[in-house]
């Protein structure tokens, strides 16, 4: 065995070890957030929600359902997903479905129909997404298929390093997709380490199941290691926590004092402790 491969064998060795940590530290804490979330939300609610997010980063069955999806991380540029997904109904009426063929072929009379449409009425991304569809044909054709293309990159590439050789072919191919934005049409497509959810990082950097400086891909990788363990689908243990984020003390400006987890929590028995000593 070569030197790089027994190097890469000793990381990978270690990463598991590391994970199965994670795990045994972090299963309580989730099940723990599921409770809290659930009544909260209550229990319809929060599945229905779940459900959705669930469906939203399930991998795409086609060419057109990836297209479509791509187009929306476009649309959210500057806006945020909650204004996209409102609007989505509508999108996809007014662009046939984002049937990459058929938008590929759209001119400037349509560009003025969509613009008359009750859509997010921006044209430099109504241009970007007809551009991007010509591309998208383009790449598609010599192989059956853009979706193709990506199996083939993503054979070669790490999902532990967050897919980067897969981040930087959407950047080459398509406009207006950086970097960020390039991981979340991938995290989209169920790439699940392509890009954290900024309240599901929050949450386990917060639980200490990992440093707050490591890479991107590690929270996920925490994340799917506990969903494993917990027999559930990564995007929805994600979700969870990302709603745990958002309902309630557990922001960017944290209130862990209120938090019904705050003794099991590191950074809330922290504030705990700071709390007493004041009091």
């Amino acid at each position: 065995m070569s030197l790089e491969m027994q190097s890469r064998a000793l990381e990978r060795g270690k990463r598991k070890t590391s994970l199965r940590a994670i795990t045994r530290k972090g299963l309580p804490l989730v099940r723990a957030i599921e409770v809290i979330v659930d009544a909260s939300l209550g229990s319809d609610d929060c599945t229905a929600r779940l459900h959705r997010y669930v469906a939203d980063h399930d991998a795409p069955a086609d060419d057109t359902v990836a297209f479509g999806r791509l187009c929306e991380v476009v649309f959210t540029q500057g806006i945020g997903i909650a204004v996209v997904m409102g609007k989505r109904p509508s999108l996809y009426a007014a662009f046939h479905g984002f049937d990459p063929a058929v938008v590929s072929e759209y001119g400037d009379d349509d560009v003025r129909r969509l613009l008359s449409q009750p859509i997010i009425r921006n044209e430099a991304k109504i241009r970007a997404c007809i551009e991007n569809a010509k591309r998208w044909q383009s790449l598609a054709a010599p192989i059956g298929g853009y979706l193709a293309r990506v199996a083939r990159i993503a054979a070669e590439d790490g999902a532990s390093e967050g897919w980067p050789a897969l981040c930087a072919m959407l950047v080459d191919d398509f406009t207006r997709i950086n970097e960020p934005t390039a991981r979340q049409t991938l995290k989209r497509w169920g790439f699940f380490t392509a890009s954290p959810h900024p309240g599901s990082r929050r949450v386990v950097e917060r639980l200490e199941l990992i440093d707050r400086d490591a890479m991107a891909a590690a929270g996920q990788l925490a994340i799917g290691a506990i969903a494993q363990a917990l027999g559930r689908d990564p995007y929805a243990i994600e979700g969870t926590l990302s709603l745990f984020a958002a309902l309630g003390p557990c922001r960017p400006m944290p209130a862990c004092t209120a938090c019904a987890l705050a003794d099991r929590c590191p950074t809330g028995s922290g504030a705990l402790s700071a709390a007493a000593a004041r009091a």
